[in-house]
């Protein structure tokens, strides 16, 4: 067989999927808002729908939704308005609520959902926010801007205005912001976005607004004598520390997840120095679940190779949490060079070559023309999100008594759940031969949506012979022992 070279490695082929893959998805307000210029609530209505629809049968186990931009609410608002991309107006009712018609949508079809914000946006524009109740935070507090190296605020612009993480009241209002999601919200996790100051703060000098360096100059607000940038840094890290312990005192089982800088240090454009991201910091804390670095270069980048950093990701820059490192499927619908999908397929099975846990693509839309292709190639068979025992250390209980009934042309497969169990759904395992590898990503050939407890299989979907198991996993995907194994047909 002749060698396919990937990345200037020999390789024979895609390499099997694992039972065990995080396989997320990024979906912006601005694509499902932006399906209709009228605002019409039928037709974005069908575009989540759809795209839910295609990740489900693609696949794909998680679901980052898009709930706060800068400074607004896409879902009934508690602390800030509705976002005006909605409406066309800032604070106006759609007459719906898009998180939880996505989350309805997302566990109908087995998707984990995650409320995806943007932490410290509060605006984006040149004209400030008008009228609006709840009125926009910029609005009700212009002092909360970042400031340049001379103490003078930002000025509006067409990117996002931001808030100075290092003030305590930007914290609170935060805070107060995702523990609001969180109990209102049936969300599976809370997935952070521009947890960061903003883009080259260093070379600008940001922030030196006077909350802060009254702050950083005082033993009250710099107890440890920081210099400036860790004391930066470690504001990011307190509000993440916080948001963590708030999120999880209401919902233990929810998971806080944080997109950061693909380049952790390296000179240029990185986390630590130019933005004060410390993700390793967080996961040395134990306050975030999983991280997401956003690795949107080729494999063979001159100076950001796309494996090189995801390894390093992995290997120097978490502590004890997974990195799922993500895919910028938007640069590769081109046919310009490195910019073609097979280099997005190509992270894809490096990425497995390499055993990493997961991944995730930005964003859906430009996965429109590809989920097929997903769906019956790197994804043919579905697959757990890894995992994290250190959210719930006990697994469930086996099922028992599974039972074949004919149902027509198909076969429904039921069991009886593990009893006085926290079950959040089951996988069902088919092999031609005892035992079942688990491990083997195509002997895992359903996952039900939710704790149900029967599969109608249908004609056709498995081979002749061999045999059937069912495994119970709870909301921290820790997985059962195996049923006792039946016989199939």
């Amino acid at each position: 067989m002749l060698a396919v070279f990937v990345a200037g490695c020999a390789t024979l082929g895609p390499p099997p999927a694992s039972s065990k893959e995080a396989r997320a998805v990024w979906l912006s307000r601005f694509d499902y808002c932006g399906v209709s210029p009228t605002h019409d609530p039928d037709s974005i209505q069908a575009y989540i729908t759809q795209v839910v629809r295609q990740a489900a049968r693609a696949n794909f186990n998680i679901l980052f939704f898009q709930v706060r931009g800068s400074g607004d609410a896409y879902y009934q608002p508690g602390l800030e308005p509705w976002g005006s991309l909605l409406t066309g107006t800032l604070g106006a009712d759609p007459g719906w609520d898009p998180l939880q018609f996505a989350i309805e949508a997302a566990q109908a079809h087995g998707l984990e959902l995650h409320a995806w914000v943007n932490v410290y946006p509060a605006w984006k524009g040149t004209k400030p926010p008008g009228l609006a109740i709840p009125p926009a935070p910029l609005a009700a507090h212009p002092e909360w801007v970042v400031a340049d190296s001379t103490g003078r605020p930002v000025a509006l612009s067409d990117g996002y205005t931001t808030f100075s993480p290092g003030i305590p009241q930007v914290q609170e209002h935060i805070l107060a912001v995702l523990e609001d999601i969180a109990a209102r919200y049936d969300v599976d996790g809370i997935h952070l976005d521009y947890v960061r100051y903003p883009d080259w703060a260093l070379a600008k000098g940001l922030s030196r607004d006077s909350l802060s360096l009254a702050r950083f100059h005082s033993a009250a607000g710099n107890p440890y004598s920081l210099d400036w940038d860790d004391w930066q840094r470690e504001q990011v890290t307190l509000l993440i520390a916080r948001l963590y312990n708030g999120v999880t005192a209401i919902d233990s089982s929810i998971k806080l997840s944080a997109a950061v800088i693909g380049s952790y240090h390296q000179s240029g454009w990185n986390a630590y120095n130019q933005v004060y991201q410390d993700p390793r910091r967080w996961s040395e804390l134990g306050k975030i679940d999983f991280i997401t670095p956003m690795i949107y270069w080729p494999r063979n980048h001159r100076t950001q190779p796309f494996m090189v950093r995801s390894r390093e990701w992995r290997e120097r820059y978490t502590i004890g949490r997974p990195v799922f490192p993500g895919i910028g499927s938007y640069r590769y619908n081109q046919e310009d060079g490195d910019l073609t999908w097979s280099e997005a397929l190509g992270q894809i099975d490096d990425l497995r070559r390499e055993n990493f846990p997961g991944l995730a693509f930005f964003d859906a839309r430009s996965l429109e023309h590809h989920w097929a292709q997903l769906a019956t190639g790197r994804f043919r068979s579905p697959a757990n999100i890894p995992a994290m025992a250190w959210k719930d250390p006990q697994a469930p209980d086996p099922p028992s008594a599974l039972l074949l009934t004919a149902l027509g042309r198909s076969e429904a497969l039921t069991w009886v759940a593990p009893k006085a169990e926290d079950v959040a759904r089951f996988n069902v395992y088919f092999s031609e031969n005892k035992p079942i590898d688990r491990s083997r990503g195509q002997n895992l050939v359903h996952v039900t949506a939710g704790p149900r407890l029967e599969w109608v299989i249908e004609p056709h979907k498995l081979p002749s012979q061999g045999y059937l198991a069912v495994s119970a996993l709870d909301a921290a995907w820790n997985e059962s022992a195996l049923s006792r194994p039946i016989q199939w047909p």
